[in-house]
């Protein structure tokens, strides 16, 4: 393990190894601290190696952990480097997917999909979607899956500002930095997580149609469309780990192995197997 003091046992020397927050710092400045053997804020503030401004901004992140600021490492780590945030928050994290009729102006969320500690919950537009908002307060860090273009717009265009206590870690920005690129199925398959059953045949397209023939009555649509979306949510932290992990290589976190205390077995949801059969034999005609 990196570093020697006491500390070092704990979890929070994880976050306590970055110096990459430090205002103008760069990749290569902090590879520079961990060679001199200054691998935490602790033997940084005690060493010459950083001005007295930077000193003092790693006493303010040494309070701002205390205090179990989130936001405030959010707003100082690029957006491809937020894992590093990742064990400091595992209890208080939110791993997020929404569903919606579309992608033009007139758009708008169909069901949020949120899994935590305790599990999972689907928040359904007409039942209980007006919960969303005091539950999503509650959180210190909500990981999606390219939730900053998508998922957290639209849930602002609904709600109006919410989040303001959380940090957010976009997985696929976390994901290019160790070369995956493209949709999350792609990425999971990739990554030997591919799904076996035949919901990973849907796409967002299918889960319109699932919502619209929701709507007009039909009466598995809706169980499908919560499964389907079940299984991205619960794909999430599958994939965070592993992107913890790589990301983590040759670095003071790499002696950590992260594993989320989040798990969902999406198996345990109903849904309409040929309706699933149905979408996608309509779809490729």
């Amino acid at each position: 393990m990196f570093g020697s003091e006491n500390d070092c046992l704990s979890i929070l020397i994880l976050l306590k190894n970055s110096f990459l927050h430090i205002p103008g710092f760069t990749i290569p400045d902090e590879e520079k601290l961990w060679r001199s053997g200054v691998n935490t804020w602790k033997q940084a503030i005690n060493s010459r190696q950083l001005t007295s401004k930077q000193k003092t901004f790693l006493q303010q992140s040494t309070q701002a952990l205390i205090n179990r600021d989130s936001v405030f490492f959010n707003e100082c780590f690029p957006i491809n480097e937020r894992w590093r945030l990742l064990p400091e928050f595992e209890n208080e994290t939110a791993f997020l997917d929404i569903e919606t009729t579309g992608l033009g102006k007139d758009a708008y969320i169909t069901i949020c999909g949120i899994l935590d500690e305790s599990g999972f919950t689907s928040y359904v537009r007409g039942e209980n979607f007006d919960e969303l908002v005091p539950i999503l307060d509650k959180y210190k860090l909500v990981v999606t899956f390219n939730g900053i273009s998508f998922d957290i717009p639209y849930l602002k265009r609904e709600f109006g500002p919410l989040l303001n206590g959380a940090a957010h870690i976009d997985l696929m920005y976390i994901l290019r930095n160790i070369g995956l690129t493209g949709g999350l199925k792609k990425i999971e398959r990739i990554c030997g997580l591919e799904r076996n059953d035949d919901l990973s045949m849907l796409t967002g397209r299918h889960a319109v149609f699932l919502w619209n023939m929701a709507q007009e009555g039909e009466p598995q649509a809706l169980e499908t469309l919560i499964r389907y979306n079940a299984e991205d949510v619960s794909s999430l932290p599958l994939l965070t780990e592993f992107a913890y992990r790589q990301n983590s290589l040759g670095t003071p976190m790499a002696g950590y192995e992260f594993s989320s205390p989040t798990r969902f077995d999406p198996s345990l949801l109903p849904y309409d197997s040929a309706l699933v059969r149905y979408l996608c034999r309509s779809t490729a005609e």
